[in-house]
This record gives C-alpha cells, structure tokens and sequence, in this order.
C-alpha cells in the first residue's frame, strides 16, 4: 500500500511538471509569433508630385473670403462726452471728413489758462531783460530812506528800553517787543536795499535763465492743450467705408474707446487656404495665375495678384493662409466678409523637350555622377529607381530627363530613406492634375 502511494505521489508532481513544461512552451511560442508580428515593416508616408504633361496648366479651385485692404477700430486719445456723430454704417468718407465729436469746452479753457500764464511769463522775462526804469530806481531810494528811518527809531527805542530792562524797570515781554520791531526794521532794510541794487544792476544772469526755461516748459504745456482740443474731432485717416459703430451720441467716451470702424475698399484682399503641395508647386509668380470668381457674376473672373502667405500652418487643417491683392470690381458691390472662388492656374513641370522639372531635393546620387527619381507604382504604392540625366538647375528645382511620362508620381523628399521596392503611403491628397485652364 505504501509503494502504490508513492507511486501515485510521484506521479502527480511528473503530471504537474510536464503540464507546466508545455504551458511555458506555448506561451514562448505566442511572445514570438506577438515579436514577429509587431516588427513587421511599416509602409513610410511619402511626399509627391505628379509630372504633368507639356503646355498643360494645372486649375485649382479653393474657397476665399474678401477682406478689406485697410482695417481699423478708430478712437479719441481723450475722454469726454460725445456731442457729434455725423456718419452711419456703410457710409462713404474721404480722408479728413469728421467722424466724432466730443465736447470741447474744457479743452479750450485749460489752452486759454496754459497760454495767460505763458504770457505772465514772457513779461517778466522781458522786464528782467530791460532792467528798472529812472522812476523805480528813484522810488525805491526813497522807500530805502523811508525804511532806515524807521529803523533808526525802533533801535533807539531798542537801546532805551534794554538800559531798562537791566535795570528791572519793565518787563521781558515789553523789552522783547521793541527788540521784535528792531529786528524787523532792520530786514525791511536790507530787502529794499536789495531791491534798489537789482533795479541799478538789472536781474541776474541765472534768474534770467530759470525764467526761459520756464518758459520753454508753458510753451510746451500750450503745445500739449493745443494737441488735446485737436484731439476732440475724431477724423478719417483714408479714404473708406464706415464698417461699424460702437457707440451713440452723447455718451461719456474714455479715451482710446473704440468709436468705429473704417475700411479701405479701394483694393481688396482675398484669403485662401493651400495645401503644401500647391506651396510647392507655385515657386514664382510665373509659375501660377491667380483668377477670382464670384457668384453672382457666373462665366466672369477677376485677375489678383500675390501678396503674402503665412509661415506658420493652421494645426486643424495643415494648410498655409495665402493673401492676394485685387482691384475693387466697378460693376459688383463687394463687401468685407463676402466669399468667393479663388482658382490657382499652375505651370506644367514638363518643359516640352522630353524634360521634366522637378524639385532638386527629388534628384538622389547613384553611382559614379548617375542620378535617379523614386517613382511610386500605383496601386501597389511601392518605389522603384528611374536614372535620369540632370539636364540643368533652375533656382530650387532641376530638370531632368529619363524614362519618365505625364502622370509619373515621383517621390520629393526623404528619398535617401527610402530602399527599392520599399512600401508607402501618400502624406498628400491626390494630385491629378486638374483640366487646362482656357
């Protein structure tokens, strides 16, 4: 019985062994079909283009919104209540016409005190200049005489009062009043004796030259009250159209408060949307035209030139804004905000001789001075090397020549990191190419 347990014993712990030996045997087996699965190439996302064939022009379509050429909210650079507001939205201005008021009494009665006290000014420095007259010089050494005269009595009252006072006859409040008026007559003395002097010897060349720059300083204050009334009348800087107003007559405005908008419709800009590729493509103004369509008007476009574009993408979108300039369409009443067609006319990459422009970065080195294109074969969207000739260079792209044909999608960028037969994937929309524009 002994040996038949044992027996059993042993043989569970053998069962459990080989269980667990097969259990770690599948388990390695899924790690490495998980292993080899996730390594698996992973197709890379290419740029492309699309060769187009000789003398065709390849037309894209995008939506645009008109904007006006000048923009801006106009405002008082000081506060005030607003007595005059003339004009109402989609008003025509010229440049100079009044578009707000504000109340100008205040304005004018601090001019007025800054200019009278600027004059104040401007006599005293004259009178400085020109010295005293005979007469004042002569009423001056009169009052000079008059005032050591009485201080001649109030020191003998001094004297006389201070023998007293010694001799405890009177009061120390009584001695300190004549000793006061001594000291008094004595000041009076010396202040028209200074007085006379200046009048004989004019004013000095300091004070003068404290008095100009105060002067200097009120004409400036009266420049700056002159700037502040001008500053009430609230006209327009351009030529345009009242957009908006922000607020109603007789309201207290605050300074730099947004009063109204004011475009400039004389040119207009309008604002698309493009994609990378199309950035790409048109490398000059000669290699795209620029039509605008509008709606109302069908069969009619209107010829807009390049302004500027953004360098930085919209993060939703992935496109670039792209601003053209156009003239104010005579037959349409075009306004800010409207939408239009905006149709891109851009230049084959084919130069008619058998050659195709491409960008240099496109041109990989083989071997020795050979060169060569990656061309992507659709459908399966793998690259496969086409030598070519560099047949010349044409600022950022180059032309080449090769076994090559409208409709060829070549690769243009991170073609060093690309194999042959490598799989991809399109980081851009379709680029076929689009009718010739007529």
């Amino acid at each position: 019985m002994e040996k038949r347990e044992l027996f059993r014993k042993y043989t569970g712990i053998f069962g459990i062994l080989v269980l667990f030996a097969v259990g770690l045997f599948l388990f390695g087996r899924h790690e490495r079909k998980e292993e080899t699965v996730s390594r698996a190439p992973v197709a890379r996302p290419v740029k492309t283009l699309v060769l187009s064939a000789p003398a065709a022009r390849d037309v894209r379509t995008y939506p645009g919104k008109i904007l006006a050429s000048q923009r801006v909210d106009l405002a008082f650079r000081v506060s005030g209540p607003l007595v005059e507001l003339p004009v109402r939205k989609a008003q025509n201005v010229a440049k100079g016409d009044l578009l707000a008021r504000l109340d100008p009494r205040d304005f004018e009665i601090q001019l007025q005190n800054v200019k009278s006290t600027l004059a104040n000014a401007q006599a005293q420095l004259a009178a400085m200049r020109a010295g005293a007259r005979k007469e004042e010089v002569s009423a001056l050494s009169s009052q000079l005489a008059s005032s050591r005269a009485r201080m001649e009595e109030a020191e003998a009252q001094y004297r006389r009062f201070e023998r007293l006072y010694k001799e405890g006859a009177i009061a120390a409040a009584e001695f300190d009043r004549y000793k006061t008026a001594y000291e008094v007559s004595k000041a009076t003395v010396n202040e028209a004796s200074q007085e006379l002097q200046k009048a004989k010897t004019g004013a000095r060349p300091e004070d003068i030259q404290a008095m100009e720059a105060t002067i200097r300083g009120l004409e400036s204050s009266v420049k700056a009250a002159e700037s502040a009334l001008s500053d009430t009348e609230l006209r327009a800087p351009f030529d345009g159209i009242v957009a908006d107003r922000y607020v109603e007559n007789f309201q207290s405005i605050q300074r730099d408060q947004p009063i109204l908008a004011l475009q400039d419709l004389k040119d207009l800009e309008v604002v698309i949307s493009v994609p990378e590729q199309d950035l790409t493509r048109a490398r000059s103004a000669d290699a795209v035209t620029v039509q605008v369509r509008f709606e109302n008007i069908p069969g009619k476009t209107f010829s807009a030139t390049f302004k500027e574009v953004a360098t930085q993408a919209d993060p939703q979108t992935q496109t670039y804004p792209v601003t053209f300039r156009m003239p104010y369409p005579e037959e349409l009443m075009v306004l800010p905000g409207m939408t239009v067609e905006v149709l891109l006319g851009f230049q084959s990459n084919a130069t008619g001789d058998g050659g195709f422009v491409v960008p240099t970065e496109a041109v990989a080195a083989g071997e020795g001075t050979s060169h060569f294109l990656l061309v992507v074969d659709e459908p399966a969207l793998t690259v496969r090397r086409v030598p070519v000739d560099v047949l010349s260079f044409r600022k950022e792209d180059a032309v080449v020549s090769g076994d090559l044909a409208p409709g060829t999608r070549v690769v243009v960028a991170g073609v060093s990191l690309l194999a042959e037969g490598e799989a991809v994937t399109l980081y851009a929309p379709e680029e076929t190419p689009l009718p010739a524009a007529e």
